[in-house]
This record gives structure tokens, C-alpha cells and sequence, in this order.
């Protein structure tokens, strides 16, 4: 059993001749029990702080394996999150890379699609073109055959006319009128070559142009130019 500084203080020791000098002993029993009194105080003082340090070591025992386990939660929150992610990543690319090459299938189906009706209808298109040539080629030779005929008659007719023009019995018609008076009627012939013949030659002499009708086939769409003809003719 651990002594006490008042076990010390209450001790008692026996007397015997020649033994120590019992105020001596009694003054370093008091010596003794102070430095026993301050040597429990500091130890309780120490014993104190010890139990702290042991109650804090505890604490941060208690709270590193707390710690640990939070780390270890993480970690396996953190892992199963990752797997997650993978599998839903994966998940989205395997949707994304299906739904892609479902529509490049469609757009390529609609572009053959768009390429076949388009070539198709160029070739209608290329064919009804073709066809209305053709024809329009076929309608141009026809129209021009039916010109070159009709050319052919009115240059025909017009030569008629232009020599017919020129016979000799024009000048007959439009010979002066006093030339068909005798030479016995002096007084009318006078008055004839006065008059008429005055007014004829006024009127071929005048300087108003002579404007003749030009002739058009309406059928066929032409007109002609007589004077140009005739010019022609001339030459």
C-alpha cells in the first residue's frame, strides 16, 4: 500500500540509547513529506494531463477510424459511381452509335431515293424534250417548204404583173386625150390639152408617193414586200 504524507507525518519511531536525534528526523520528516506532497501533486497534475492526452488520443482513434471508414464509404461510392458512369456512358455511345447509323440508313435511303425520282424524271423531262424537238424541227421544215412554194407562186405572180405592166398597151391607155382628136376639131383638142392633159400630168407628176397594198399570208404568218420584189426583179 502506497504511503501517504500523513503516514509519514503520524510516523512514530522508538527511542533507544545513542539513536538519532529525533528533531533531526522529525525535521526531515517534514522535508520529506513536502516533497512527497509536491512529488502526488505533480503526478495527480501529470496523471491528469496523461488522461487527457488518452481521452484526445481517443478522439482522434475514434475519429480517424471514423475517417477510415468515410474514406472507405467514398471510395466504394466513388467506385460503384465510376462503374455507374461507365455502364451508362457506354450505354448512351451504343444508343447514340445506333440511333447514327439509323439515320445515315434513312438519309442514304431518301438520297437514293431522291436521286432515282430525280433521274427519272430527267429523263422524262430529257424524252418530252426530245419528242417536242422533233416535232418543232418537223413543223419548221414543213412551214418552210410551205414558204418557199408560196415564194416560188408569188414571184411567179408578180412577174406576171410586172410584165403585164410593161406591155405596150399601158402606153395606149395613158397616151394624152387630145391625141384621139382629129386634127379637124382644133378648138377641142386645144381645150383637151389644156384641161385634161394639164390634170394627167399634174397628177403623174406629183411628188406624193404611190403607196400600194402589200399582200400577207395570214394563214402562214408572212408578209411580203412588194416593192422589193419588184426592185429585185428589176436587177
Amino acid at each position: 500500500m502506497a504511503l501517504t504524507p500523513l503516514d509519514i507525518q503520524n510516523k512514530n519511531f522508538s527511542t533507544k540509547m545513542r539513536g538519532y536525534n529525533q528533531d533531526e528526523v522529525d525535521d526531515f520528516l517534514d522535508m520529506i513529506v513536502r516533497d512527497y506532497e509536491d512529488s502526488i501533486a505533480k503526478n495527480r497534475e501529470l496523471e491528469k494531463a496523461l488522461k487527457h492526452s488518452e481521452e484526445k488520443l481517443e478522439y482522434f482513434n475514434e475519429l480517424k477510424e471514423a475517417l477510415n471508414q468515410s474514406i472507405v464509404v467514398a471510395q466504394d461510392t466513388a467506385d460503384k459511381v465510376k462503374s455507374s458512369a461507365s455502364k451508362e456512358s457506354e450505354v448512351i455511345v451504343t444508343s447514340a452509335q445506333n440511333r447514327a447509323d439509323e439515320l445515315i440508313s434513312n438519309a442514304m435511303q431518301k438520297a437514293n431515293l431522291l436521286t432515282t425520282t430525280a433521274e427519272d424524271k430527267a429523263k422524262e423531262i430529257l424524252t418530252d424534250a426530245t419528242s417536242k424537238a422533233r416535232q418543232l424541227a418537223a413543223e419548221t421544215n414543213d412551214l418552210k417548204k410551205k414558204t418557199r412554194v408560196f415564194h416560188q407562186q408569188l414571184l411567179l405572180l408578180l412577174e406576171t404583173q410586172i410584165d403585164q405592166a410593161r406591155s405596150g398597151d399601158w402606153e395606149e391607155v395613158l397616151k394624152p386625150m387630145s391625141s384621139y382628136v382629129g386634127d379637124g376639131h382644133e378648138v377641142l383638142k386645144e381645150v383637151l390639152a389644156n384641161e385634161l392633159d394639164s390634170d394627167t400630168e399634174n397628177a403623174v407628176d406629183s411628188d406624193e408617193p404611190i403607196v400600194l397594198a402589200e399582200p400577207q399570208e395570214e394563214d402562214m404568218g408572212l408578209t411580203i414586200d412588194i416593192p422589193e420584189l419588184i426592185k429585185s426583179d428589176e436587177n
